[in-house]
């Protein structure tokens, strides 16, 4: 861990001859905290596995907005089952994955569907262009670091640490918690393709844990708000909770 830490150091210092964007400063090249918010969050990654929760989802987009109760079962590396509640409390929709297939229950047909997981499946049935692995991490508020140095990293006057990979940006409260990723690949990664933002952190038994995600596509306009209702982090999850042969058929 410390070999990565100096590697960390030593690519911010190289950065920190760059101009930064107004309001923004560079930290020194001597900075701990890059090195140790990227530590922490790897370190809270590995420890949080899974999350039973009920949240308020609103989605919106050029087609309109709409509101719904879900019900949300997720673990990791890429397990994840959300149930869509109807007003009278009846399942709309149920997705489930354990990774390797996923199944698809509507209440209108076609009813159900199946097939092999791909990396544009939850594009297909959610709009999100998130494979079912990054989707889990999303929704732990506990995504993978890159494994390599970032390749700069700058401070806001509210002293949110941002800290920037070629394809993807994390920002960091003062208190050192993940507030925000910004997904860019490409090129240049001038533009976001998904940007997630996390608040409302609350005390639960195992740790602080955000209230509320936020989700937005800046190429087509939609966005998902999930604000948390209930929420229990590392419960045991049965695995045939993520195959939807249990009572959906």
């Amino acid at each position: 861990m410390r070999g990565r830490a100096f590697a960390l150091l030593a690519a911010l210092a190289l950065a920190a001859c760059r101009t930064p964007p107004p309001n923004v400063r560079a930290p020194a090249a001597d900075d701990p905290r890059p090195a140790q918010r990227v530590a922490a969050l790897r370190e809270l990654a590995s420890q949080r596995h899974a999350l039973r929760a009920s949240a308020r989802a609103e989605s919106s987009g050029p087609g309109g907005a709409s509101f719904s109760s879900q019900l949300l079962l997720v673990e990791r590396p890429a397990c994840l089952r959300v149930e869509v509640i109807g007003l009278l409390q009846q399942r709309v929709l149920v997705m489930a994955t354990d990774g390797v297939r996923y199944e698809l229950y509507r209440a209108e047909g076609p009813q159900h569907e199946e097939g092999p997981v791909h990396p544009g499946v939850l594009a297909e049935v959610a709009g999100l262009p998130l494979t079912p692995e990054a989707a889990v991490s999303l929704l732990l508020a506990a995504p993978l670091a890159p494994d390599e140095p970032p390749l700069r990293a700058h401070e806001d006057d509210a002293g949110v640490l941002s800290v920037e990979w070629p394809d993807q940006t994390l920002a960091f409260d003062a208190a050192g918690r993940l507030v925000s990723l910004r997904f860019h690949p490409g090129e240049r990664g001038e533009r976001d393709v998904l940007t997630a933002a996390w608040s409302d952190f609350r005390d639960t038994p195992a740790g602080a844990f955000p209230h509320r995600l936020e989700l937005a596509l800046p190429e087509t306009g939609a966005s998902l708000t999930l604000a948390y209702r209930s929420v229990e982090l590392d419960p045991v999850l049965d695995p045939a909770l993520f195959r939807l042969g249990l009572g959906t058929r």
